[in-house]
């Protein structure tokens, strides 16, 4: 059976992928049946409309014939490796799909899946829902229809590739299959398996007459006779979790804007708080949600201070098995991504992990099956609980960009002291990583930036390459309009220094100097004389 592959995360992926090898489209061993093998489903009528396979043979039974694991087998040399004789509709030799967008307008980001992999693209998502709820194939149908996809064509890419054994179209059906269960899924009077609408309505009409929803497994079974295909099937399905369709908005969806209680307002990061208050509202725990995962977070990890590098990209700040990974992975900082040593990812993943059970206390217990854990998260939200503002949002918000961990500068909370500096943020000369600090910054505090790129030296006092000539460092002067010739323990500017040294690996500056060691001898920040009236954080090449 074709198999895509796995596009490793950036970091350390959920999971760790096997290595397989890619087998295209129609070379699954000696049936070569690489869609629905049969005209019909191996029980009840053929109509698609209600017959149903409640009995069944169970899974795994020895007696059912089976099409070969592509993972063991050899992929024939040819110089067109989807087909031996691969034709599309008209003859011509097979091609590939490389339009990023699947001919299909709207978004073709891909939602992505709990091991790191690009899922299923969100222009095809409403697509599967669709088809699932007309054919009532239930919660599972639309992250199964998008797994089949995913495996048959890789989301369509493969779409006009005939297999070895003459499967045909978007989800690869036999052409006396698709003659049963053509489905025009698009309203235009036609049925075409090269269309999409078409053929995934068509998948959907006949895994329910093969038995979806009450019986998953032999359903898929019916598909490709072979127990490994079905697996797949279900673990790539698992891995989508609840597909959404994201083109239409809830405007009445509430987003919380909190503040920790003020004698725990220094030990709580504002980046781990905008965390908390994005994933309670999407998953809409609440406020109790909010601090609940803030609790977490502190007991787990100390909001990522009491982990190591490796801790945390084993866990995640949350504290998370694999497993817990494996089923409630979420993208929470919106990068395409799902990584466990990114806090938003694992606050996000926790929430939703909270969101599927019926209270937040049994979601807790779910993480950590010990009444006790659940007692101290409860003591401990309740001390860390401040005072929250409710607004509506259209979940327009503004997350992480793609190549930041932070939401977008407050430029009201920013003052650039140098002109010429100011022209360095808006030429683009100016680190991403920087500015993702500036923007973290910003949610909370006043700042006051004294030197970026260009109002600064080449060199350093000691003689080497400044950081600022690369763009890669910045010194702030103020903090809330106090200036850092105060950096006395209590002082805004000392508060923010503490900030940025325990930030996670990644996000932390590699260059941190005060006029005071921030972190201790083991970290990357360093005093220095010169430095008693700013902060300087910066990076490395």
């Amino acid at each position: 059976m074709a198999t895509g592959q796995t596009t490793a995360a950036d970091g350390a992926p959920i999971t760790d992928a096997p290595t397989t090898s890619t087998v295209l489209p129609g070379n699954t061993g000696p049936t070569g049946a690489t869609g629905p093998t049969t005209v019909t489903p191996p029980k009840d009528e053929p109509s698609g409309n209600g017959g149903k396979n409640n009995g069944g043979a169970k899974p795994g039974k020895e007696t059912k014939p089976q099409t070969n694991d592509p993972k063991k087998e050899i992929i024939p040399s040819s110089p067109n490796p989807q087909s031996a004789d691969g034709v599309d509709p008209d003859g011509n030799p097979s091609t590939i799909n490389i339009d990023p967008n699947l001919g299909l307008s709207g978004d073709s980001t891909p939602v992505p899946a709990c091991d790191g992999s690009a899922g299923p693209p969100k222009n095809l998502v409403p697509l599967y829902i669709e088809a699932a709820k007309a054919y009532d194939l239930g919660e599972r149908g639309p992250q199964i229809l998008a797994a089949i996809n995913k495996v048959e064509t890789d989301f369509g890419r493969l779409n006009t590739v005939t297999s070895y054994a003459g499967a045909i179209g978007w989800m690869q059906f036999m052409p006396a299959t698709w003659d049963s269960y053509a489905t025009d899924g698009n309203g235009d009077g036609k049925t075409d398996p090269y269309e999409p609408a078409d053929a995934i309505h068509a998948a959907a009409r006949y895994l329910q007459a093969a038995g979806a929803p009450e019986n998953w497994y032999d359903a898929v079974w019916a598909y490709n006779h072979a127990d490994w295909y079905v697996e797949d099937i279900l673990d790539k399905a698992a891995c989508y979790g609840a597909l959404q369709d994201t083109s239409q908005v809830d405007e009445d969806l509430k987003f919380f804007v909190c503040k920790p209680d003020v004698s725990r307002s220094l030990e709580v990061p504002s980046y781990y708080m905008r965390a908390f208050e994005s994933a309670a509202s999407r998953y809409e725990l609440g406020q109790r949600g909010i601090w609940s995962l803030a609790a977490v977070a502190r007991l787990e990890s100390d909001y990522g201070r009491g982990m190591t590098a490796r801790q945390m990209k084993d866990t995640g700040a949350m504290g998370m098995s694999r497993e817990e990974w494996k089923t409630y992975g979420v993208d929470g900082n919106d990068d395409g991504y799902v990584t466990r040593n990114e806090p938003w990812d694992a606050v996000s993943t926790f929430a939703r992990m909270l969101w599927s059970k019926p209270t937040i206390e049994a979601g807790l217990f779910e993480h950590n099956h010990a009444a006790w854990y659940v007692e101290a998260v409860t003591k401990e939200a309740r001390q860390v609980a401040g005072e929250c503002d409710t607004v509506k949002t259209t979940w327009d918000i503004a997350y992480p960009a793609p190549s930041t961990n932070a939401t977008e500068i407050n430029w009201d909370n920013l003052q650039i002291m140098n002109p010429a500096a100011q022209n360095d943020i808006a030429s683009g000369q100016i680190d991403t990583r920087i500015i993702n600090l500036l923007a973290m910054l910003t949610q909370k505090y006043t700042i006051s930036v004294s030197s970026l790129k260009s109002d600064h030296s080449l060199m350093t006092a000691s003689g080497n390459i400044s950081n600022h000539a690369g763009g890669r460092a910045m010194d702030i002067a103020a903090v809330n309009g106090v200036p850092c010739t105060d950096q006395s323990a209590t002082s805004p500017c000392t508060e923010v220094g503490l900030w940025l040294a325990g930030l996670p690996e990644g996000i932390k500056p590699t260059e941190l100097i005060y006029g005071w060691d921030l972190d201790g001898a083991t970290g990357s920040a360093f005093a220095l004389a010169d430095h008693q009236d700013h902060i300087h954080a910066g990076f490395g090449l």
